[in-house]
């Protein structure tokens, strides 16, 4: 998929060499850009969507840009009356070295992060700054459940005392079973917030996962005393990406629109939208191209929303239903 960026300031886009329909150089937009993170929240604030989760990567830890970014989406959130926590990707972190990783993400944590809690808008649950730590249990082979909690423990404990949702795999209530040590790590968490990207890709195979798997879930992290937070997706496809095999399909909104009707059904925690602005998985909620405006010459090709949408349709849709969830406190 491809962004409309119409609404970006000019000094935040860059031409491309992919061409539009109408012959030009399509643009585009720059994260890092002042600009760009203020329209993004301008939305959230027309679209009653109440804030974000920015992605923090064990990785980028030395990188200034991302602490930049941060301090950019402090400002806007302040302005625009929205709220931002911080989540841990823990995708990259690997138990055979796993050697110094409690120690750079504790330290991350109270020197880089802890001057941003104070922030207004970030978010805070009974008093204490909300941080996520996201991949416990969806690589077993890659972080073991050891190493799951020493990095829970180490948060946990750490100042100031944060509120603690877990990012883990969709299926997660079977570890109860088959894996009752990483379990034992859900188990201690404040919210529980299961992965279910590339779980379903159409309304029926939500509809039989909704009904065979997230309900029971809600009510089993109901009786754990854990808050219940699902992730839903607007639609995805790895097509440029990785040169996939298919476009993905949205199904006119239909897709987006039974996870967000569920959601109302259900009454979890928070809901978690995957994702706001990610445009090489194409899981974006935010202004994109219809299938008439995309770039014609890459190869595989760009797919865009349904031609007569508005660019932030999506976002819109989201918006309507985020009031309606407010409505049920």
């Amino acid at each position: 998929m491809f962004p409309a960026v119409e609404q970006y300031p000019q000094e935040c886009l860059f031409p491309t060499n992919f061409i539009l329909p109408s012959g030009a150089r399509a643009s585009l937009f720059e994260s890092n850009c002042t600009g760009v993170v203020d329209t993004h929240f301008r939305w959230m604030q027309e679209n009653s969507i109440d804030g974000v989760l920015v992605q923090r990567f064990y990785g980028d830890f030395n990188d200034a840009s991302v602490l930049q970014l941060l301090r950019q989406v402090r400002t806007a959130a302040e302005k625009y009356g929205r709220a931002f926590a911080v989540e841990y990707d823990l995708s990259g972190v690997s138990s055979a070295n796993f050697g110094g990783v409690v120690t750079s993400i504790v330290n991350d944590y109270t020197m880089n992060i802890a001057p941003f809690v104070s922030s207004p808008s970030y978010l805070h649950h009974q008093g204490r700054p909300v941080i996520e730590l996201w991949g416990f249990g969806i690589n077993k082979a890659q972080l073991s459940a050891a190493d799951c909690m020493s990095i829970f423990r180490a948060i946990r404990f750490a100042n100031p005392n944060p509120y603690v949702v877990l990012g883990v795999q969709w299926d997660w209530a079977y570890d109860q079973t088959n894996h009752p040590d990483y379990f034992n790590v859900y188990e201690q968490g404040d919210v529980i917030q299961p992965w279910s990207v590339g779980v379903y890709s159409d309304v029926a195979s939500y509809e039989q996962k909704y009904r065979d798997n997230f309900v029971p879930d809600k009510a089993l992290a109901d009786r754990l005393g854990l808050g219940y937070a699902p992730s839903i997706l607007a639609g995805s496809s790895s097509r440029n990406r990785d040169r996939g095999t298919t476009f993905g399909n949205r199904y006119n909104g239909t897709f987006y629109e039974a996870q967000l009707k569920h959601q109302l059904d259900m009454k979890p925690f928070f809901v978690f939208g995957s994702m706001f602005d990610e445009f090489p998985e194409s899981t974006q909620v935010i202004a994109t191209l219809t299938a008439s405006e995309v770039p014609r010459n890459p190869n595989p090709g760009f797919f865009g929303i349904d031609d007569g949408m508005d660019h932030n349709y999506y976002l819109q849709l989201a918006g309507r239903y985020a009031v309606r969830y407010h409505q049920l406190f």
